[in-house]
């Protein structure tokens, strides 16, 4: 489950690294069982070659020349070097043994004499040390029968197969090491091409680019192709969409005009009110469809600093007797992810009517909410409102003074515009005394290129 989640690079890396490790642990066995029986048998090939010029000379020698017979090896001359040979006869008594084993205790083996009369295998000796020992009967007569020891020291054997295992280890972890980080390295530069076609669909989705841009393999261009199709058709159906719901408002328009200078007599005012009604319900869905439209076209962003600062200017020339006062605090996101105009009529609209409002002061705040939103706060010193009448205010047309100036469709186009782009709208009272208006809405961070 959890390897499932795992990005492909990391999984390419994580499963070559285990099967090189299986691979190269298995390697060094294999070599370091090789080794070992290549010098198993190079050891036997010795003491075989002494073993048979031993009975050669037997065969030619009489008994007392048996104590000086020479070695093929020097190493059956130096004391308690673990390589001797030893002659003995059938009651047991030692005829020649090497100069090596002065003073050593050859051991016998413990098993049966195959068909050639012949025995080998490996045994400590009285001290500790371990041999190699090669044993053959010799009969010349009924009478003359010998037996043949010589011996090779496997201690030697076993630390020179110990000391290949552990250079072995060592060169193959290197190895594998490196095999590893150079199959995470191809991994990661094969999907660069993906990483890169990632990062131009972000691009598009924030609002930074129109289209999937750059040069990619063969393999992943038609892929780039699709999505840029995908997204003209999507342009396509908007517009279309848009279109039709234009015509449509705009054909419901004229029929609606006619039939209310064509009505006379008893009955008109109730069908002069439902074709009012009728009127701003086609109204209504006619900027809703503008306003879809306007949020849909990717590739707007719109600086909120550089905005807000603008509309806060805007706002203090027209209000001088009032103070508006900007603060911005932005961090993890800096553009409004949507059209200029509409962050300027939200804004401007909630400063508006902070201004109507308040008795001198407004203070805007454009602060990080998330890492994908931002919030914009419109705080003023007036009266304030009361929870009943905030769900009222922010409806088309709903003024709580008719005796202020305006429509009363500044928090009603505000409330659209932020339900239009995914956002919310928030009201509260201030710590200034008067109403606090505090919207978020979705904003990117520009990415460096």
């Amino acid at each position: 489950m959890i390897f499932s989640k795992l990005s492909i690079s990391l999984r390419i890396f994580l499963l070559t690294a285990t099967g090189l490790l299986v691979g190269l642990l298995i390697t060094g066995i294999l070599l370091t069982n090789l080794y070992s029986a290549a010098l198993t048998r190079n050891i036997d090939a010795i003491a075989e070659q002494q073993l048979d010029a031993l009975i050669a000379r037997v065969l030619a020698e009489d008994e007392a020349s048996l104590q000086t017979l020479p070695s093929i090896d020097p190493r059956y001359t130096e004391p308690n070097s673990g390589w001797y040979w030893q002659i003995t006869k059938k009651d047991e008594s030692v005829l020649g043994v090497s100069s090596s084993s002065f003073g050593i205790s050859i051991p016998t083996l413990d098993l049966e004499y195959d068909q050639n009369n012949s025995r080998k295998g490996n045994i400590f000796d009285d001290d500790d040390n371990w041999l190699r020992i090669l044993e053959r009967k010799l009969f010349v007569s009924d009478d003359d029968v010998f037996t043949i020891t010589v011996t090779a020291d496997w201690d030697e054997i076993a630390a020179d197969v110990g000391l290949f295992r552990q250079q072995a280890i060592i060169v193959l972890a290197f190895m594998g090491v490196f095999l590893a980080i150079l199959c995470g390295l191809i991994a990661r530069l094969s999907f660069g091409p993906l990483l890169k076609l990632s990062a131009s669909v972000q691009d598009v989705r924030t609002g930074q680019s129109e289209r999937v841009e750059g040069e990619y393999p063969v393999e992943i261009a038609p892929l780039k192709g699709e999505i840029n199709a995908l997204l003209s058709a999507n342009d396509q159906i908007l517009q279309r969409a848009k279109n039709h719901v234009g015509d449509l408002a705009h054909g419901l328009k004229t029929p609606i005009a006619v039939m209310r200078n064509e009505l006379k007599g008893e009955g008109a005012e109730i069908v002069f009110g439902q074709l009012d009604r009728m009127q701003a319900i086609v109204a209504r869905y006619l900027d809703r469809a503008q306003l879809a439209a306007r949020t849909a076209i990717r590739g707007r962003t719109t600086d909120l600093k550089l905005a807000s600062e603008k509309i806060a200017k805007v706002m203090q020339k027209l209000n001088p007797e009032k103070t508006v006062s900007l603060e911005v605090r932005l961090e993890t996101v800096d553009k409004f992810h949507g059209d200029p105009e509409d962050f300027d009529e939200m804004l401007g609209n909630l400063v508006d009517n902070g201004m109507k409002w308040s008795n001198g002061a407004v203070r805007i705040s454009v602060l990080d909410h998330t890492a994908e939103q931002a919030k914009i706060v419109v705080e003023d010193d007036g009266p304030g409102i009361s929870e009943e009448e905030r769900s009222t205010i922010l409806k088309r047309g709903k003024r709580l003074d008719e005796e202020k100036p305006g429509s009363g469709l500044g928090l009603g186009i505000v409330s659209e515009l932020v339900s239009v782009y995914g956002g919310s709208i928030e009201l509260d009272r201030s710590d200034m005394g008067g109403l606090q208006v505090s919207v978020i809405i979705p904003a990117i961070k520009q990415r460096k290129s």
